[in-house]
């Protein structure tokens, strides 16, 4: 076989294989001299979803709903000073939250509690007065969700103060008929480390669906009330609306 027809059958081998496999050409530009050409990287291979399994959503992806989501969470209230500040800055921004209430403070403070569920908010077991759920048994777990739910009245969600829940702590909050909720977004509003502090950590982290954790109560909040006042603005902007956790009515 002589050297030209080698190099033609090689040429329509190549062509040959790229018709077969849809696979596009790409050009290969030479190194210059005295350098390694550089590696290519091949085709990545497109794999079918599985049938009735919804994607996860990307990063900044739109929800079904149109525009951006972000379900804003405030525990350890309600606080005469705090959360009226909280609700007024909602209000202005058109947004929804989700407030988990202990149940302590929501029975000396009856009139906050309507007030946030008017302003069309949810609510949800925070427990009274805020123990680390794991140290106790299980009849005190249930204790505690029931005993905050005849403060509130019925609520389909809790978050377990400090974040603490192990497997015996979710079984019985599934037993009570609850969703445990936790976070997604924590700017550590709590350490009063500042406003600007607060706002840039939650600007920086919250994507599409992000879990914010914030306080309204259980100290001085005024830094994350000024906080807020400028995430909502901030994030509306960038084409994110504000509602209520789904599992919490």
């Amino acid at each position: 076989m002589n050297r030209s027809f080698r190099v033609r059958a090689v040429v329509a081998c190549a062509v040959a294989l790229a018709a077969g496999t849809g696979a596009g050409v790409h050009a290969v530009q030479a190194a210059p001299a005295g350098q390694a050409a550089p590696a290519v990287r091949p085709m990545p291979v497109a794999q079918p979803a599985p049938a009735r399994q919804a994607a996860p959503a990307a990063r900044g992806s739109r929800a079904p709903g149109g525009g951006k989501v972000v379900y804003l969470t405030f525990d350890d209230g309600p606080n005469r000073s705090y959360t009226p500040q909280v609700l007024r800055l909602l209000s202005r921004y058109n947004a929804k939250a989700t407030f988990f209430m202990i149940g302590r403070e929501a029975k000396a403070n009856p009139a906050l509690v309507a007030r946030v569920r008017a302003g069309g908010h949810a609510i949800g077991n925070h427990t009274s007065p805020h123990p680390w759920l794991p140290r106790g048994s299980s009849q005190a777990i249930r204790s505690q969700l029931r005993s905050t739910d005849r403060v509130l009245g019925r609520t389909t969600c809790m978050r377990p103060p400090g974040g603490f829940a192990d497997r015996r702590v979710r079984a019985v909050v599934a037993s009570e008929g609850k969703n445990l909720i936790m976070w997604g977004v924590d700017p550590q509003d709590w350490r009063a480390p500042g406003a600007m502090a607060i706002s840039h950590r939650v600007l920086k982290s919250v994507s599409n669906k992000s879990v914010v954790l914030m306080h309204d109560g259980g100290g001085n909040r005024s830094q994350t009330v000024r906080a807020l006042g400028v995430i909502l603005p901030r994030l509306a902007a960038q084409g994110y609306r504000f509602e209520t956790l789904p599992p919490c009515r």
